[in-house]
């Protein structure tokens, strides 16, 4: 199932009320093709939804012993080590039968998130992966418990009252997410990775049935690491790549998309490769050179409207994917693509200098907080604020990176950056693409995000990862296409050894100047949209500053875009609570 949703009576003797079931049915899907697809399991207390968009093979669904389970993505449970992984429904018939502890969950090295309800108890049970890289979020009251893989959904049902959470807004404003299980709403949360919520009544538990900070066995003795980690890779992408002869993925000018298609070529499958890049740029030029040598069938892809803010236009991708080239090679899964997602901060450590490492090290932890925030040239802009919320929001953020910095208890105190990175940077990183699972209808295989291969990094002295460092020379584990061919790397990181062309454009060296007057142009757009919402400026801004910002860019024509961030973002949150 790629999407579900329900509701759940926490007192004994509650029915779901008629109005929410029937608010939740009408907002799993806005795809025409859905009318009467969604299917449900009642039993008046609690209320479970799923809808398969059919990208992934099986149902994911489950149904006997007493216990409904609908999972959204693939657990890939591999109950011993020389096994192979369990097929998606077969996994999620073994996550149902043992949810009661937590041995299956811990066996899991996809990437989902499933609902488990256990009929004759009433017992409802929600899950994440490892990585929580598939979102479930939950609005929970004193009497009812909801939740859906989509954000949208729950704020779609006005049952769900909802106030703005500053924080939330704040992080989310700074960080393009917010930090540990906040949302932009106060009383909705977005689960933790390798959380298992367990609802039974009143009574309502969140245990974390797998930390990443926690000791993990050390790694076997045999190959350097670089082969290690090589074979943990290759099996992460053959576990997924199963039977498929044929499949297709996207393919940058960076690394981590080809190494995937590297090791695709290499178990035999036939790739078509999109390259989402502008033209001229070292991203395109670069995807080209290295899908001649890995020898798939390039197409470079042109941006359109995106959905939702999803990086990724869903209409071209759909229209490269009925290519006749690739619908004669009658792939089994059509509408599965292969990214590269988690393998820069995964694999590749960026963000992260030996400078905020050693602080960190020192248990200097503001220091070290401050010098991230430098070195990613991170900030708040506030000055739209009232200067009294300005310097609320402002101490906010310090304090969530704080909060969840200190929350983190490594052996090397040098890897808490990475696991805040991975457990909120990463964590969200795709959450833009479920909450469009209905209208994009695509499934990613995440092969970065295998658990399995996720501790064997783990597994590894940290520092020898930064800047790029260990990946570097772990490409020649694969193709020598592979390191072979130039790659475009990032700044401040292990130089491309190989010359790269001359003509083509670097993705970091800033706007064009047709971009930048469209980014003006939408910042005096933005502006008037916000001098107009008269009760939000009076209560959060002040309309003289507004009037004085408009005024400023209309005569200097000077990007101002970061400053309209924050006041943008609140105010469109703060609307949505209105529409209650």
């Amino acid at each position: 199932m790629s999407i579900f949703a329900g509701v759940y009576a926490r007192r004994a003797g509650q029915q779901v009320p008629p109005q929410l079931a029937q608010q939740l049915r009408a907002a799993m899907s806005r795809h025409p093709e859905d009318a009467g697809r969604v299917q449900e399991y009642t039993d008046g207390r609690a209320l479970l939804l799923t809808l398969d968009v059919g990208a992934l093979g099986g149902t994911g669904a489950y149904a006997d012993d007493g216990r409904v389970a609908f999972a959204a993505g693939a657990p890939l449970l591999q109950p011993a080590a020389s096994a192979e992984p369990l097929a998606r429904d077969d996994s999620v018939a073994a996550l149902a039968r043992a949810i009661g502890g937590d041995e299956a969950l811990r066996a899991c090295r996809g990437t989902y998130c499933a609902v488990v309800y256990e009929i004759a108890e009433q017992r409802l049970h929600l899950i994440t992966d490892k990585s929580g890289v598939r979102p479930v979020y939950c609005w929970i009251s004193p009497d009812y418990l909801v939740f859906a893989t989509a954000l949208r959904i729950i704020e779609a049902v006005s049952f769900c009252k909802k106030t703005l959470n500053m924080q939330g807004i704040a992080e989310s404003s700074c960080f393009g997410f917010p930090l540990g299980d906040r949302t932009p709403y106060d009383n909705v949360i977005s689960m933790l990775a390798g959380e298992h919520l367990a609802a039974e009544g009143e009574q309502l538990r969140r245990p974390r049935y797998w930390r990443w900070d926690e000791p993990m066995t050390p790694a076997a003795p045999g190959p350097g690491p670089h082969e290690r980690l090589y074979r943990s890779f290759q099996q992460a992408v053959r576990i997924r790549l199963g039977a498929d002869r044929s499949t297709a993925s996207f393919l940058s000018g960076g690394l981590d998309s080809r190494v995937i298609v590297a090791e695709l070529r290499h178990a035999g499958a036939s790739v078509f490769t999109a390259n989402y890049a502008p033209a001229g740029s070292q991203d395109q030029v670069l995807g080209k050179m290295i899908s001649d040598r890995l020898g798939t069938h390039n197409t470079p892809l042109v941006r359109t409207a995106v959905v939702e803010g999803d990086p990724y236009s869903k209409a071209t991708v759909h229209e490269w994917l009925k290519l006749p080239e690739y619908q004669a090679t009658q792939p089994a899964r059509p509408r599965v693509l292969w990214s590269g997602d988690g393998g820069s901060v995964g694999l590749g450590h960026v963000y992260l200098n030996q400078g905020i490492v050693d602080a960190m090290r020192a248990g200097k932890v503001q220091e070290s907080i401050d010098r991230f925030f430098a070195y990613n040239r991170l900030a708040l802009s506030v000055k739209l604020f009232k200067p009294e919320l300005g310097a609320d929001l402002t101490r906010l953020v310090n304090q969530g990176v704080l909060s969840e910095l200190e929350a983190l208890k490594p052996a090397d105190p040098g890897r808490a950056w990475y696991l805040f990175l991975m457990m909120n940077d990463q964590r969200r990183h795709l959450f833009n693409h479920f909450e469009s699972m209905d209208l994009g209808r695509l499934e990613f295989e995440l092969p970065f995000f295998d658990a399995e291969f996720l501790a064997d990094v783990m597994r590894e002295p940290f520092d020898p990862f930064l800047r790029h460092a260990f990946y570097v020379e772990w490409l020649k584990c694969f193709h020598p296409a592979v390191a072979g061919t130039p790659w475009q790397a990032y700044p401040n990181h292990v130089p491309c050894p190989h010359p790269l062309p001359a003509e083509a454009t670097y993705q970091w060296d800033g706007l064009t100047p047709g971009e930048f007057s469209k980014r003006i142009a939408f910042s005096l757009e933005c502006a008037r949209g916000l001098l107009a919402a008269s009760e939000f400026t009076r209560r959060f801004l002040g309309a003289f500053r507004m009037r004085l910002f408009l005024l400023a860019l209309r005569l200097t024509g000077r990007d101002y875009s970061h400053q309209l961030k924050a006041p943008s973002l609140m105010h469109q949150y703060w609307t949505r609570t209105l529409a209650e």
